[in-house]
Order: structure tokens, then C-alpha cells, then sequence
């Protein structure tokens, strides 16, 4: 079986492990000479949680259109900065932002996508210390369509 990676995605969620991860990834890409999808995606709890804010405070309609557009144009903004950061000019980036349950959608872009392998971190923005993995990372590993690289980073 010879299975060549071309098509890398690394799943970001802007913890503090994101830039190690992306690195380990940018890694294998020179070796492999793949290209990389940095994702991301916008927690859908996160967003209820600023709506329910929102409406509280204002006693009105939360504009959820205008919300999401201006959290994708930032969170694109922050892959753009931590892809730079990582010095990776000779690689081939894209980059795909999207909202809704993190597991879900992750998994929903690895079958939908011409995708080959994917780069993730075990924790990721809790860092819960009772547990091996994140709830994400485990539904992820658990579910997914291509071969799966879990991330263990040592504590900051």
C-alpha cells in the first residue's frame, strides 16, 4: 500500500498549542511536499453564548449573519498571522473557516474534501488535565475517514 501524502489538513483552534501543531505539520509537509489546509472552525456554543449575551443586554435580535462574518474575517486573520509566523513560504496553504460543532464539521470537511491525512492537538483550548484527549480530538480520531496525527505537546 503506498499512500503519499498530498493533501494535509490541520485542524487550529488558536490555544496555545496551535503554533506547535502547525509547525510539526509545516514538518511533514517539506518531507512529504503536501500542501496544508489550516482549519478552523468557529465553536457554535461559543456563538449562543455571546447571543444569549447579546439579547440580555441590547432586548433585541442578535444580527447572527454579521457575527459570523466578522469572527471568520478575524479568525482568518489570526491563520494568516500564525502562518507566517511559522516561515512556511514554500508551502502550499489554504485556509477553510466554518462554524457549527468542532467534531462535526471537522469531520464533514475530511469527507467532503480531497484530504489525505490530518494533523490535530490532544487538548485544546479547556486543557482539562483529568483526560488523555479532548472531547474533539477523540471524536475526530474515533470517526475519521484519513489517518489521523494526535499531537501530544508538553506543558507550556
Amino acid at each position: 500500500m503506498d499512500q503519499k501524502i498530498k493533501n494535509m489538513v490541520v485542524a487550529l483552534d488558536f490555544s496555545e498549542y496551535s503554533k506547535p501543531i502547525l509547525d510539526y505539520a509545516v514538518n511533514i509537509a517539506r518531507r512529504t511536499r503536501s500542501g496544508i489546509t489550516a482549519l478552523h472552525i468557529i465553536n457554535r456554543k461559543a456563538i449562543d453564548s455571546v447571543r444569549r449575551q447579546f439579547e440580555m443586554d441590547h432586548l433585541e435580535y442578535f444580527p447572527y449573519a454579521d457575527y459570523v462574518a466578522r469572527e471568520k474575517k478575524r479568525c482568518a486573520s489570526k491563520l494568516e498571522t500564525l502562518i507566517k509566523d511559522c516561515g512556511a513560504d514554500d508551502i502550499n496553504f489554504n485556509v477553510f473557516i466554518d462554524e457549527g460543532v468542532p467534531s462535526v464539521e471537522i469531520l464533514k470537511f475530511l469527507k467532503k474534501e480531497n484530504t489525505d491525512f490530518l494533523v490535530i492537538g490532544q487538548k485544546g483550548r479547556s486543557d482539562l488535565p483529568d483526560f488523555l484527549t479532548g472531547g474533539v480530538c477523540e471524536k475526530v480520531f474515533r470517526h475519521s475517514p484519513v489517518p489521523v496525527l494526535s499531537l501530544r505537546l508538553p506543558k507550556q
